[in-house]
């Protein structure tokens, strides 16, 4: 069962209704109920395994936070919460002599270990197995040993990466003190295996889910209306945009050998858009489901496109994950607190295991590492850049998104950082800092005066927005090919057989869609784009919709399901469980 299958369409009302009619305290219970249903309906078996998974890191928790002095604040209104931090959550974080750690500290600790093997374990024999062994068995061939290794053949559970990594937070968190451990089983449970995420996430934090699953959850009309919404963008942008893209793609990819360079680059940038369609949807169908039930999710993107450097890009591409990384490995690496030598080398680790995550192939590795090295050069030539922006009049604090709002775009963390009458705004206008900017339609910043130096920084910015969009989609062509030497085959293609001259408009309707359905994906492509440039600008097309008379609102919804309905991907070719992180 997945989202954009029948059989949700007819479990999903039913379960939101019956949970707003059970009485509250059985809230819980009946989600856990119909999340093991969602899961097991895949396979018996992977009920099992999840089940299995859950009471042992259950335990684990408990046995890791026992005499821990954190505890749970009061949830505010949105579900978050604040711990208790005069516990030794502190000393977590510093440099610890053996001699200052108790026995059962220690005990803690090798238990978590103990634990978190146990989990990396199981994901790598069914994730990683397979590819370990046909790589020795290569090595021995190559060293003058024919010997072949058979595979294992197992087939991993869908969405055990996000549900092992949430879980292995959870454990982290629990150590470090930053939270207590959960006693309510039920309640852990949920956590782990909450049926909107648990397949492709966004990866869930403890600290935000458990307190929501301890408040009583009212049904509330607008919690729905917005929460359905988000499903409903969720459902356009897969349907109508991704799968479609997906045939173009695939043809490309699938085809490389005959085709010219042209539509390898085209195919590549269209695969841009396509994953994040694809991944975006699918979070957003979840974020949507989840609020409908009350349970607030993490933002999972964050117009990564509009991104004007590639650390920046991942700051807002699969938040939940690049956040998990940067609090679960990064930061315990040493982070960018050590020598500059050891930070390159923990960002290349970093991004060498979220490569690893991806997929059991070489290409997801290399993949991966381009991402790493462009943060390291970028990081080594930010003084060179600097200083030639510099020499045509740019402030020195340019290319620091934490000072230079007019970079940071919709990273509201930045907004916090930087206070508003020390940072240069893309239209220069002149408004009280302790006041918000003026909007407009849908929440759009109003643009002052036309000034030169907003028009140059407004140029600056597009430039190194371009740039990054290069960089990523170079890199993607590694995520998306078949193996490694068929990246670097298609890159010799594009390199020696570019074939320009034969890039006719006619061309374009010879790559698995015809004239009609490529110029319907170019059109949606320009609805996403708006929408993220909406986002980008601090505006909110959800919340204006809501906002309208019911009846402008309802219409509206309407349409969306018709466009929906009419123009996405559907049929006998269509399969319905193709979401690429499925995979992952």
């Amino acid at each position: 069962m997945i989202f954009n299958s029948m059989g949700f369409l007819i479990f999903f009302p039913i379960v939101l209704i019956i949970y707003y009619i059970v009485p509250k305290f059985l809230q819980n219970f009946w989600l856990l109920l119909a999340s093991y249903w969602f899961y097991m309906s895949w396979s018996v078996s992977y009920g099992f395994i999840l089940g299995s998974l859950t009471a042992l890191t259950y335990l684990s928790g408990i046995i890791i936070g026992s005499g821990s002095n954190a505890a749970w604040v009061d949830p505010r209104e949105e579900g978050e919460i604040a711990a208790d931090f005069s516990s030794r959550v502190s000393m977590r974080h510093r440099n610890v002599t053996p001699e200052t750690v108790s026995r059962k500290e220690r005990m803690q600790r090798h238990a978590l270990i103990f634990v978190l093997m146990i989990l990396f374990s199981v994901l790598g024999l069914y994730k990683y197995a397979d590819f370990v062994l046909a790589n020795v068995s290569a090595v021995m061939s190559r060293l003058g040993h024919d010997m072949s290794i058979g595979g294992l053949g197992l087939v991993m559970p869908v969405g055990m990466s996000f549900f092992l990594f949430q879980a292995a937070g959870y454990l982290i968190d629990v150590y470090r003190e930053e939270i207590p451990a959960e006693k309510d089983f039920i309640k852990y449970a949920l956590f782990v295996s909450f049926f909107p995420s648990i397949l492709s996430g966004p990866i869930g934090r403890a600290p935000m889910l458990l307190p929501q699953y301890t408040l009583r959850r009212s049904f509330d009309w607008d919690k729905v209306c917005e929460g359905f919404l988000l499903m409903l963008w969720g459902y356009f942008i897969k349907l109508v945009i991704a799968d479609r893209a997906a045939i173009l793609v695939n043809f490309v990819y699938g085809n490389y050998h005959g085709l010219k360079g042209w539509t390898i680059v085209l195919a590549t940038v269209i695969y841009a858009v396509e994953i994040y369609c694809d991944f975006c949807g699918y979070s957003l169908m979840a974020t949507g489901a989840a609020g409908m039930l009350g349970i607030r999710l993490m933002e999972n993107f964050d117009c990564p496109y509009f991104s004007v450097s590639v650390q920046d890009f991942w700051r807002r591409w699969h938040i939940s994950l690049s956040s998990w990384f940067r609090d679960y490995l990064y930061f315990p690496l040493g982070g960018s607190r050590c020598s500059v030598l050891r930070r390159y080398f923990n960002i290349l680790v970093v991004f060498i295991v979220s490569g690893l995550w991806h997929g059991s192939q070489w290409s997801y590795i290399a993949w991966g590492a381009i991402n790493g090295i462009y943060q390291i050069i970028g990081n080594i030539l930010t003084p060179v850049r600097t200083l030639i922006l510099r020499i045509f009049g740019f402030d020195k604090n340019v290319l620091n998104l934490k000072k230079n709002q007019a970079m940071a775009g919709s990273m509201r963390v930045y907004d916090s950082l930087a206070p508003r009458s020390d940072v240069v705004v893309p239209w220069d206008t002149a408004v009280d800092a302790d006041t918000h900017y003026p909007t407009g339609l849908f929440g759009i910043r109003k643009a002052g005066r036309v000034t030169f130096k907003g028009v140059r920084m407004g140029m600056l910015k597009l430039i190194r927005i371009v740039i990054t969009f290069v960089l990523i989609d170079f890199a993607w062509l590694f995520f998306r090919a078949a193996g490694l030497k068929d990246a670097f085959l298609m890159i010799d293609r594009v390199r020696f057989d570019l074939g320009l001259m034969e890039l006719k408009l006619q061309a374009l309707y010879n790559l698995g869609l015809d004239m009609k359905n490529f110029w319907l994906l170019i059109i949606a492509s320009g609805i996403l784009f708006m929408s993220d440039y909406v986002k980008y600008h601090g505006g909110n097309i959800r919340k204006w919709i809501l906002a309208r008379p019911m009846v402008i609102r309802e219409l509206i919804i309407a349409a969306a399901i018709l466009v929906i309905l009419i123009f996405g991907i559907w049929g006998n070719s269509y399969d319905a469980s193709s979401f690429i992180y499925f995979q992952y």
